[in-house]
């Protein structure tokens, strides 16, 4: 037997590993009972790729590693350990070599399938991080199956800003509260009576206690509430408004002298400063009193009808860190959703998409073996007052990918997901990126919403895709989060949709739009525990996703499309196709690919919103029916387009966009189908259609852009 103590050398170059040839066969052959016959043609294409990783002491061979696989996911082939070494840590050294090496490549997943006969090899590869996804048939010829194994990477690649934000031991924050935990609202006396008396308001009053009595919400008073009802009382013993109102849960109580001070803090900032006639009145020093009791005991809101304290909403959020919200603006955050209807059967090319039935949940909880935990919250009917939603990606023989959704009613619920993809399928990546993108924009709905996506080791597909989708892992590891916003954001609505991402997940936005230069700029996101994470102004659109961010200064493009493609591409068609109809995987995809002549690529903004612009010429609406965000763009030769571009597309010629040998791919994400289509006209009236009718791609700069998602965009920015 060798010494363990001899040195070891990694063996990586072409050469010296073709002078190893003779004994990496050998070695193979001997193990090819284990590891399947390997002919030397194959070993030597392997070291001509640089698929091969061999050790060796004093020139003769330990062992080698023989992997393979398509980026970012590799494959290990063989892994063997010369005799004399055996027992002393090569297989494990060869398998630590191989992933450092993909790791530094950006790597993010490392797979081995095992023969259930081989007990050894089983242990091995668990004790070396691997965890078993899958279990499959073998050869006819052995009829022995296999257990497909899968290492997750630790990557720094191209999608790897969540992956910085965790290395410096940041997260979102997300996480479920108990219900002493929930955000607590206090309310005026204006509030109050709008519900014991018949007022104007007292609808929306109605509607606020209704959610309260269904614990979707936690309201309080102040002490300042009860002492100024009795100052309003003429018989405090006997008056039925005055004894409900003692009632009511009260906010915690604080230290007296610290409330006076902060209530004269607030009476100096709401009225005095303004001028207001109002300044030093009983009413206002009772606001300012309010107010401070409600700050102080960390409220997350203050719940009243007067225009004065709504007006200074901002300061007060700004200095004394309270948010003062309108009695309609609180409903209307609360207002029961309808669940999502059930989404029309889409197919693909060999599957098909649409709701998922009991029978499919429980026969691919099964199929996979999901944990019981994870089944016993996902794959069981919701507890009262949770929303699930279902969607399964599915042949004729089953089930392939399973997507569920479970949304619990509140003021700032959390989206809790699980998209479950079948590892040993070719087509894992795809079905998972659909997935999470379909229940990321379920999740956002009508409004803002905090989402987790579980985290399970081996579904390497899903947690790619979460990464690449701007989520961020958590401190406990058990899931990925983000928040999802499912709407453009400009210089108009950014205000608007702060407020609204601060009142239903407890992330807070700067109260401005940054206007510094995009590639400068830096964004600070408080999260609900208080962490401040700085976010580079050209990845927010990521943590926000769905989303586009419409930066100040910056430019988009408009490009012409055709009624066919635009139907396909961007989904944008008046009415759904035939769940017959096979779609390409474009269709599936989050980020999708338009091609176009190779001079357009100067106006493709990289980070920056491109608009589609459905020709009326092709049958089209002649009107923009659709915006995303550009990705990337590369031009490529017609006879040459890369697999993963065409897989992006719905045309199967390119010839016939442009006149020369080359096309421009532009790949964009972050789709949005306006609701309301934006006519020529419209875009001739507001100097966007350039010089020919929008026969070919226009740049624009953001004010314009802003213009037409306004007009397109109604529901959020009318």
């Amino acid at each position: 037997m060798a010494s363990r103590r001899t040195a070891l050398s990694t063996i990586v170059e072409r050469d010296h590993l073709v002078q190893l040839l003779p004994a990496i066969v050998a070695l193979a052959d001997s193990e090819k009972e284990a590891l399947g016959f390997w002919p030397e043609n194959s070993l030597r294409e392997a070291i001509d790729r640089g698929r091969l990783i061999a050790l060796a002491a004093d020139g003769e061979l330990s062992g080698y590693i023989h992997y393979s696989g398509v980026f970012p996911h590799a494959k290990i082939q063989q892994v063997a350990t010369s005799p004399a070494w055996r027992r002393q840590g090569i297989a494990s050294t060869l398998i630590r070599t191989l992933v450092a090496k993909l790791e530094s490549r950006g790597f993010l997943s490392l797979k081995a399938e095992i023969a259930e006969t081989l007990a050894g090899s089983l242990a091995f590869y668990r004790r070396s991080g691997f965890v078993e996804v899958m279990k499959r048939k073998g050869g006819s010829a052995r009829n022995r199956a296999i257990l497909v194994h899968v290492r997750e990477l630790e990557s720094d690649n191209l999608f790897a800003f969540a992956d910085r934000q965790q290395a410096a031991n940041l997260d979102l924050g997300i996480r479920r509260r108990s219900a002493s935990e929930d955000p607590l609202y206090a309310f005026d006396l204006n509030v109050y009576f709008d519900l014991v008396r018949d007022r104007r308001q007292s609808d929306n009053a109605r509607a606020l206690f209704g959610a309260a009595l269904a614990h979707r919400i936690r309201l309080t008073v102040s002490d300042e509430f009860a002492r100024e009802l009795k100052r309003t009382s003429s018989d405090q013993a006997n008056d039925p408004v005055l004894q409900m109102a003692l009632r009511l849960p009260r906010l915690p109580s604080v230290d007296r002298a610290r409330c006076e001070e902060l209530a004269a803090q607030i009476h100096q900032m709401v009225f005095v400063g303004p001028g207001l006639p109002s300044a030093g009145s009983t009413q206002s020093l009772s606001d300012a009193a309010h107010i401070a009791h409600a700050a102080l005991s960390r409220a997350s809101a203050f719940i009243t009808r007067d225009g004065t304290l709504l007006s200074a909403s901002g300061v007060l959020l700004e200095q004394i860190g309270i948010d003062v919200i309108s009695v309609d603006e609180i409903t209307s955050l609360l207002l029961d959703e309808a669940p999502a209807a059930a989404p029309p059967e889409k197919s693909g090319t060999g599957f098909s998409f649409g709701e998922a039935n009991e029978a499919e949940i429980e026969d691919y909880r099964t199929l996979v073996s999901l944990p019981a935990g994870i089944a016993s919250e996902f794959c069981v009917s919701p507890v009262p007052g949770t929303t699930r939603l279902a969607r399964a990606i599915r042949t004729e023989d089953g089930p392939l990918a399973i997507g569920i959704l479970l949304v619990s009613q509140g003021m700032q619920p959390i989206a809790r997901m699980l998209v479950h993809a079948r590892e040993d399928q070719p087509d894992a990546g795809l079905f998972a990126d659909f997935l999470i993108d379909r229940l990321t924009r379920d999740a956002a709905g009508v409004h803002p919403t905090a989402v987790e996506l579980l985290h399970i080791a081996g579904q390497s597909s899903v947690n790619r895709i979460a990464q690449s989708r701007g989520f961020v892992r958590s401190r406990s590891g058990s899931a990925y989060q983000k928040i999802a916003l499912g709407r453009p954001l400009t210089e108009a609505n950014w205000a608007e949709c702060a407020a609204e991402t601060r009142r239903r997940t407890g992330f807070t936005l700067p109260v401005a739009m940054p206007t510094t230069a995009l590639e400068e700029a830096e964004v600070p996101v408080t999260s609900p525990g208080g962490e401040v994470l700085t976010y580079p102004a050209s990845q927010l659109g990521d943590l926000l996703s769905p989303a586009i961010v419409i930066w100040p200064g910056g430019n988009g493009v408009i490009v012409p499309i055709a009624k066919a493609y635009a139907d396909e591409l961007l989904g944008t068609a008046p009415q759904h196709a035939f769940a017959f109809m096979e779609a390409k995987d474009a269709a599936f995809l989050a980020r999708r690919a338009y091609v176009s002549a190779p001079r357009n690529a100067p106006l493709m903004p990289m980070d920056g919103p491109i608009l589609f612009y459905e020709s009326s010429r092709t049958g089209g609406r002649g009107a923009v029916v659709a915006v995303g965000r550009v990705v990337d763009r590369t031009l490529q030769p017609k006879a040459e387009l890369s697999a993963d571009s065409q897989r992006r597309l719905v045309v199967d010629d390119v010839d016939a966009f442009s006149a020369t040998d080359d096309i421009l791919i532009t790949s964009f994400d972050n789709l949005f189908a306006l609701p309301v289509p934006v006519p020529l006209g419209y875009l001739k009236a507001i100097g966007a259609a350039g010089n020919a009718n929008l026969i070919s791609a226009v740049s624009l700069p953001s004010e314009k852009i802003t213009q037409i998602l306004t007009q397109g965009w109604l529901r959020d920015l009318g």
